[in-house]
């Protein structure tokens, strides 16, 4: 191995030329060879491939395809990898190069071209191909790694000279190699600072605001480093200002990280580049990417803590995340799939973190399977109910078996089966269809059913016991012991089903019959032994429940009788213990039914022996014998010893009877009891002829009813007394006898009555004496009346002082309850006293004419407080420091432009000086004139010259075109004048330039307003009806659908639009056909090739024969669903990507939409809206849906095109969604297309929210945070760049049009054009440039920093106008409503003033004069108001009626209501207070804000002027510096500057002096003039003597004279006298003091 250091001869060795030069040239091939080294492994650390050793790399790059493959890995896009031709080098090998291998060198230069790399790099073609200049092309290699390694897209190339060995062969071949070049080897050490200078400006800005980022980086600052990373000259993407923090951390520590590293590697390095530790823009863009990331990761870690879609779906789309495959309508897959997989993260590490971006993709690739695969599912479930519908069981089965489903086993068999239970299960649901879930429970439970039946066909007993008891089969109440009875059950059923399957309610229903069976065994069982445990505890009402239970099978249980079957049951369950001689034993169900039924009849028998006696008593009433012998005769009544011949006597006997009870008293009641053969007792009720066996709830007998014992005993006494009388005739003395004795037993129990009557009326006697006891007490109240009525004035104090007692007892007790709850009564008066002003506020609000009471209720809203005085102080305070600042900030921006202009004329002078001097070597009368003009020369350099004529000329056309651009109402008006022809040209030559194609927030703002006042300027003079501006295509419209389609709309349509439309045209089997002849003769054309004949249907039909055909019907149907579902897909993802459409845009339609309405108030919101819809999607989106190439929305591979077919589908799409849009439905099309009208109006609805929210935006100045001080605080001027043809093509346009575009002699744009003047020619703009009639100079384009001429603020008018006597009046109105009743106007002013009126008032103005005397001076009111505050109340009174009528007469009122009117105007006062004060809050928000732009604007232009100032200054000094170098060690230690005398002849001689006046030329050797530089830079002192006497002094500053010679004065004057020439004298100057 040999190196060239190694080889050279020893130093002390003296080398021939011969040898050096040898040495020299193998230095340069080893040299060669390391710089082929270090491009082979930069390349190989680019490609990650090997490449061949560095002898033979030449060759191998000589086919391109590592350079294109290198070009490819920096620009992708210029170079992809399909337009590498033999990219694997296979065809290379074999057959050598190839002239197509040209293509890959030309590939990697327009990769080169792209990247931005400086053309001097460029190598050739044939320098690589032909191998020419293969040196060349390394150098360019190396000069590509050193710029991408700055712009951070590369690793840097590291430097091995000496660092590597090579052979002498190899040294030898590569110098043989150079020698067949025959080129001077390109310098690779200086590709650094050849690369620096072939930078562009954007580039060169780049580095700057990179390095400047890096050493905000390292101070730390915050918001320096923010502002830093705002430079848009750093080109970085994706800031958000939230994260500015983090963004200093991450860099401040990969800054250091690299520091490090590059200290490490730079031991012992002399030389390094500034990026070996500074931050690449790429290093940079990285780090903030990973930030943005960590932080939209952890919005979707909140999002999926919240669980809010919105908010996921929005995270995700975050462009950092960069998302593949993000669709909005998957959100809750997104949400439940990305939840999970967090939950699962947290189980598997231990903690909760949030999910990384490769963790977000493969859920997001999770989550869309899982969207697809239930999108696919629902299809299925749709043709599965659609089959269902159509009732075939087959293609229902087939249905059932498809996979998209996920169901359990179809079993063929049972196909019937599953056709009608699902059939059925589908018309019971309340949509009509049938969801997965329902289809997965329902299959299951038939195909559980279908196994079943097969097992009952079988008799396999165990089959179906294993099947019955599955839980698929879902049948309920399933009793493992009694499984066989359910089979034979069901086997019966399904032989009389026969063929037929068993439903799942029949096998249902089958074991609910068995298991009722078995259960009312069961229960009656039960039931038993509960009605012997209710006998065994005594209680009929338990015993009657359970005898009601239908389990007990018991018959003819009545609840009347529940006491009746408690008593036979108890004595048969007694009697059955007695009879077993068991203490337990229990009844059975026979007992307990013979005992209800004993029961029964004994109630039977009870009741109808009840109604016999009540008929007994009722006949014996009524009084009719034959009734009551008829009644007592009935067998019910079973009486003994009855007669028929005592008829009579028994009807008396039982009258007597039943008056003997009535006269003991007649209770009423409606119960009686009868009493039984075994001695219970049934209560009856007479009036309901019901009876019980229960005692009734206060039972009391009837007295006067009789029983059957006494009925019995009558009858007995009156069959007995018959007989007896038989028997008495015959022994008549002895009743005699008999009766005596009688007749003194009947006395003597009279006078008993008598005492036992006396004894029982002891009430009524009391009753007497009561009433004679009040006769007394009457009598004794008379007398005590009038007693009273003699004495009625002592009564009528007494009670005087009685109730005065009383009341004042009340109030005091009253007083007290208040004083308890006195926050209550607050509360109270509170709510009554804020819903009262609540509803007068509404009077004042909503009414148009709010009376007088409730304006003076709120007219104390109008005073200011301390706060709102303290605002409008702080408000005032503000606005002049802001205007202060503005005017201080304008007269930097003048200081500026005066410093530009001196140092113009610094250089300017320079350059011109030096002109002169070098071709005037002598100063002769000729050479003067020479000099002179050549001082002038500048004149004739174009519009940017430094001359006073062409500086004007240029400012006037910068405050012009500012004027333009500010103002949008003159080009609108200019684009409304000018022909349609013209319009676009305009928009192309003048509009987008003056606006710079909205490339910034305020460009983009104004050139919005542009096109919003030109399109209401076009409605307001041109559109009749609405529909003229779709049918008369306005210019304005075509200019704004133009700019957002192609500037600044192109990515919103390709995002909106191309993911949707890329779906449609990769399905390359997508083809719908409505036409009914194509859809016929294609299925003809299919038919005949499928079957190889002919077929026998006709070729040419008419559209009504092809419709006869079902398939071509079927046909049609298809392709009108297909045509639905890619007409949803394509409106889906226009009203999904609502917020990607361009914000101009959405305004402009917003501004379409309510000038329409503005000018056509009747115009209905659906025409309006079809207005909008055509210019969002027709003119906007539509041409784009129809040819997606041509507006690229989709990708499509080189030489690739649409084909018909995918174009006919689009037109199709594009078809449905004009008719949509509009509303517009098929009439004649044919019964097929009519059906799409539906579908029609519902998508119509669709657009119609969609164009509601497209019109929802923001305000301009909301949206761009623009306002009136904007244009104020921008640090930068606006610069526009035009071209020279369009600057006087303007000009010439706004001179032809003055007349329309500004009547006024006095409006802005007329003043300006008259400053210009007339439109100058191109020779005069360009000067020189322009001396070729036949070169491009028209095209030339000049920028115009943009300056407005106006000042936006003026001192206002302090005299008296309508406003201030309307202000006065209105506060002289309030002053007096507030002190003085009334209900109008008029009432007030008309009534007479009260003394404490006056001292109302009084007290009010000396109240608002203390207000006043707290004010600042600056915020007092007007010195007429404090004056009308001093009048009396009837003296503003008449100056009210004085200033409403001066007011009429002024017209700001109507004389019929000007009481009225001037109200509203002080209640709208009243309203619009608070909107006042918010408005003043944030306005002093927006004050501070722009106080402080201003403030950084003034330090900027401050450090501009010290700048300047110090640049003027160095200039200075550089001018005097050659003068004092040539005389330093003569002036060593000498102060006194130079002086220049000159006698006054001399300078005549040479021409400065022109003449001095009232003296002679022969005098002038008299007079010497002394020039003497002064302290300050650039100032000199000339001081004249005559005949040596001091006369006088005249201070000159140098730029004073550049100023003179830059507005073109030629002659100036000298202490009033003498007459110099400018141009001369500067030359004397400059020669003698600046050496030029």
């Amino acid at each position: 191995m040999a190196d060239p250091a190694a080889q050279s001869r020893s130093a002390y060795e003296r080398l021939t030329a011969e040898q050096m030069d040898e040495q020299r040239i193998q230095n340069v091939a080893y040299q060669y060879l390391c710089r082929l080294e270090e491009a082979k492994r930069w390349m190989e650390a680019c490609l990650d491939e090997e490449l061949p050793a560095p002898t033979e790399l030449e060759e191998a790059l000589r086919n391109g395809v590592l350079l294109a493959k290198l070009g490819h890995r920096f620009c992708p896009r210029s170079v992809p990898l399909r337009k590498i031709y033999d990219a694997d080098q296979q065809r290379y090998r074999a057959v050598g190069l190839q002239f197509r291998h040209t293509d890959n060198i030309s590939h990697w230069r327009s990769a080169l071209l792209e990247l931005g790399l400086p053309a001097i790099f460029h190598p050739e073609t044939t320098d690589i191909y032909d191998k020419k200049n293969m040196p060349r092309a390394v150098y360019c290699i190396h000069a590509l790694s050193l710029f991408l390694f700055r712009l951070g897209l590369a690793p840097q190339i590291h430097d091995l000279y000496g660092k590597v060995k090579f052979t002498e062969e190899e040294i030898n071949h590569m110098k043989l190699e150079l020698d067949k070049y025959g080129i001077q080897m390109p310098a690779f050490n200086k590709i650094g600072g050849i690369l620096a200078n072939e930078l562009s400006v954007d580039e060169a800005a780049v580095h700057a605001a990179v390095i400047a980022i890096n050493e905000a980086v390292d101070r730390g600052h915050v918001e320096v480093t923010a502002a830093a990373l705002r430079n848009p000259n750093a080109r970085l993407s994706a800031l958000q200002e939230a994260l500015v923090g983090v963004y200093q951390e991450l860099l401040q520590h990969a800054r250091r990280r690299k520091a490090q590293l590059a200290a490490g590697r730079a031991a012992g390095s002399d030389e390094k580049d500034i990026y070996e530790e500074y931050l690449t823009q790429k290093e940079i863009q990285d780090n903030i990417n990973i930030v943005n990331v960590r932080s939209a990761v952890e919005q979707v870690d909140e999002a999926l803590d919240g669980g809010d879609e919105l908010a996921l779906l929005s995270a995700l789309q975050l462009p950092c995340l960069a998302l593949r495959g993000l669709r909005t309508d998957n959100g809750p897959w997104y949400l439940d799939q990305l939840a999970a997989d967090r939950q699962q993260k947290a189980l598997d590490l231990g903690s909760v973190d949030p999910l990384e971006p490769d963790e977000l993709q493969e859920g997001v690739a999770a989550a869309n399977q899982d969207a697809q695969s239930s999108r696919d599912m629902q299809e299925a479930v749709r043709r599965l109910n659609e089959a269902l519908r159509r009732g075939d069981a087959r293609q229902t089965l087939g249905c059932l078996m498809s996979r998209e489903l996920q169901l359990p086993d179809v079993f063929p068999f049972a196909a019937a089966l599953y056709q009608s239970e699902l059939l059925l299960l589908q018309r019971r649901t309340p949509q009509g269809a049938l969801q997965q879930e329902e289809l997965f429970v329902a299959v299951e439970m038939l195909s559980a059913v279908a196994l079943i039946n097969q097992a009952l066909e079988a008799g396999h007993q165990e089959t179906f016991s294993s099947s019955l008891v599955s839980s698929s089969a879902g049948l309920t109440d399933i009793d493992i012991g009694l499984l066989e009875r359910y089979f034979e059950a069901l086997c019966d059923v399904k032989r009389q089903a026969g063929r037929d399957l068993l439903t799942w309610n029949q096998l249902q229903a089958g074991i609910n019959s068995v298991n009722g069976v078995v259960q009312e065994e069961h229960q009656q069982i039960r039931t038993i032994g509960l009605i012997n445990e209710a006998l065994s505890l005594g209680d009929p009402q338990r015993l009657l429940a359970v005898l009601l239970l239908p389990s007990s099978g018991l018959e003819d249980v009545l609840p009347a009788n529940a006491r009746r079957y408690h008593d036979l049951l108890s004595r048969a369950q007694r009697h059955k213990a007695e009879v077993s001689r068991d203490p337990g034993a229990e009844l059975w169900l026979a007992d307990i039914q013979e005992g209800v039924k004993r029961a029964n009849q004994q109630s039977q028998r009870a009741l109808k022996l009840s109604l016999a006696l009540a008929a007994v008593t009722q006949a014996v009433k009524e009084g009719r014998m034959q009734q009551t012998l008829r009644v007592l005769s009935l067998p019910e009544v079973a009486l003994q010893s009855l007669m028929s011949d005592c008829a009579s006597d028994y009807q008396s006997e039982l009258s007597a009877l039943l008056r003997a009870k009535a006269e003991r008293g007649d209770n009423r009641s409606p119960w009686v009891r009868v009493r039984q053969e075994d001695g219970t007792s049934y209560f009856f009720n007479l009036s309901k002829l019901e009876g019980s066996w229960e005692r009734p709830p206060a039972f009391v007998h009837n007295s006067v009813f009789l029983d059957r014992q006494e009925i019995q005993e009558v009858v007995s006494g009156v069959s007995g007394s018959f007989c007896r009388s038989l028997q008495w005739r015959s022994s008549e003395a002895l009743l005699v006898r008999l009766q005596a004795r009688s007749r003194g037993f009947l006395v003597r129990r009279k006078l008993e009555a008598r005492r036992r009557f006396l004894q029982t009326q002891i009430p009524a006697i009391i009753t007497i004496q009561s009433h004679w006891r009040r006769f007394v007490q009457q009598r004794a109240y008379r007398r005590r009346l009038q007693f009273l009525y003699q004495n009625w004035r002592s009564v009528v104090k007494i009670q005087a002082f009685v109730k005065m007692w009383l009341a004042r007892r009340k109030y005091r007790a009253r007083l007290n309850f208040f004083r308890r709850n006195v926050g209550a009564i607050i509360r109270i008066q509170a709510f009554f006293r804020a819903n009262r002003a609540r509803e007068e506020y509404r009077m004042l609000v909503h009414s148009t004419t709010p009376p007088l009471s409730v304006v003076r209720k709120f007219v104390h809203l109008l005073d200011l407080g301390d706060a709102d005085i303290r605002q409008e102080a702080e408000l005032l305070r503000l606005r002049e420091e802001v205007v202060r600042s503005i005017r201080a900030n304008q007269q930097l921006e003048a200081d500026l432009d005066l410093m530009d202009l001196k140092i113009g004329l610094l250089v300017r002078n320079r350059a011109t000086l030096q002109e002169a001097v070098s071709h005037c070597k002598k100063l002769t009368k000729k050479n003067k004139e020479q000099l002179s003009g050549m001082m002038n020369l500048e004149r004739s350099k174009g519009l940017k010259a430094l001359s006073k004529e062409r500086r004007e000329r240029l400012e006037a056309y910068q405050h012009l075109f500012y004027l333009l651009q500010t103002q949008p109402l003159y080009l609108a008006q200019l684009i409304f004048l000018m022909p349609q022809s013209r319009s676009t040209s305009f928009m192309e030559m003048l509009v987008f330039s003056v606006f710079n194609y909205g490339s910034d927030c305020r460009e983009a703002f104004l050139l919005l307003q542009l096109f919003t006042e030109a399109l209401r300027h076009e409605i307001r003079q041109k559109v009749q009806r609405p529909q003229d501006v779709v049918t008369g295509n306005p210019t304005v419209i075509k200019m704004l659908v133009s700019f957002y389609r192609h500037a600044r709309g192109q990515n919103a349509l390709r995002g909106a639009l191309g993911p949707a439309l890329q779906d449609i045209l990769l399905d390359r089997s997508l083809s719908i056909r409505t036409d009914p002849l194509e859809v016929y003769k294609s299925w003809i054309n299919q038919t005949e090739s499928q079957t190889g004949h002919k077929s026998s249907l006709p070729y040419e039909v008419s559209p009504e024969e092809a419709l006869s055909h079902p398939e071509v019907q079927r046909r049609l149907d298809i392709a009108i669903v297909n045509l639905k579902n890619l007409t949803d897909r394509v409106l889906n993802a226009i009203t999904s990507n609502l917020h990607k459409l361009p914000y101009g845009l959405r305004y402009t339609a917003k501004v379409l939409r309510d000038a329409l309405k503005a000018k056509f108030p009747a115009a209905s919101e659906d025409e309006l809206y079809k207005i909008v819809g055509n210019l969002v999607y027709y003119r906007y989106m539509n041409p784009a849906v129809v040819a997606p190439d041509g507006f690229d929305v989709v990708d499509f591979s080189a030489g690739s095109t649409l084909l018909p077919e995918q174009r006919r589908v689009l037109g199709s799409i594009a078809r449905m969604l004009q008719h949509a849009a509009a509303n517009k439905h098929f009439h004649g099309d044919g019964y097929h297309l009519r059906a799409l009208n539906d579908y029609i109006s519902q998508t119509h609805a669709k657009f119609r929210k969609f164009l509601r929210a497209v019109c929802d935006v923001p305000e301009p100045e909301e949206r761009f945070d623009m306002d009136e001080y904007s244009e104020l605080v921008i640090v930068n001027r606006p610069v526009i760049y035009i071209s020279i043809s369009e600057l006087l093509n303007t000009h010439k346009l706004l001179l032809e049009h003055q007349d329309v575009l500004c009547p006024d002699p006095s409006d802005p744009l007329r003043l300006l054009l008259s400053d210009l003047g007339r439109a100058p020619g191109l020779h005069e703009l360009l000067g020189d440039a322009a001396a070729d009639p036949g070169s491009e100079a028209s095209k030339t384009e000049v920028s115009l920093t943009l300056t407005s001429k106006f000042d936006m603020f003026r001192d206002s008018d302090e005299q008296q106008d309508a406003r201030g006597l309307l202000l006065s009046t209105k506060q002289l109105i309030i002053d007096v409503i507030r002190t003085q009743p009334g209900d109008t106007l008029s009432e007030v002013l008309r009534a007479s003033t009260s003394h404490h009126q006056e001292a109302q008032h009084d007290w009010l103005m000396q109240r608002r004069a203390r207000q006043d005397a707290r004010t600042p001076d600056k915020m007092k009111r007007n010195q007429s108001l404090v004056a009308d505050g001093n009048l009396s109340l009837e003296e503003k009174k008449r100056k009210i009626v004085r200033s409403l009528r001066r007011l009429e007469g002024m017209g700001v009122l109507s004389p019929a209501h000007s009481d009225t009117q001037i109200l509203q105007m002080i209640a709208k006062d009243i309203r619009y207070q608070r909107l006042h004060r918010q408005r003043r809050g944030a306005e002093l928000v927006k004050l501070r804000q722009t106080l402080g732009s201003l403030q950084a604007k003034s330090s900027f232009h401050s450090e501009q002027i010290d700048f300047y100032r110090h640049y003027i200054t160095s200039c200075l000094d550089s001018l005097t510096s050659k003068a004092t170098n040539k005389k330093t060690a003569e002036s060593k230690g000498k102060r006194k500057p130079p002086t220049l005398t000159y006698s006054a002849a001399r300078l005549l001689e040479k021409g400065v002096l022109l003449e001095i006046e009232d003296l002679p030329v022969t005098q002038f050797k008299n007079v010497i003039f002394d020039i003497v530089p002064g302290q300050e830079r650039g100032s000199f002192h000339v001081k004249a003597r005559f005949l040596g006497v001091d006369m006088e002094q005249f201070p000159l500053k140098y730029q004073d004279l550049l100023q003179l010679q830059y507005e073109g004065v030629a002659v100036m004057k000298m202490f009033d006298k003498a007459k110099v020439n400018v141009n001369l004298l500067i030359f004397l100057l400059n020669k003698k003091f600046f050496k030029k």
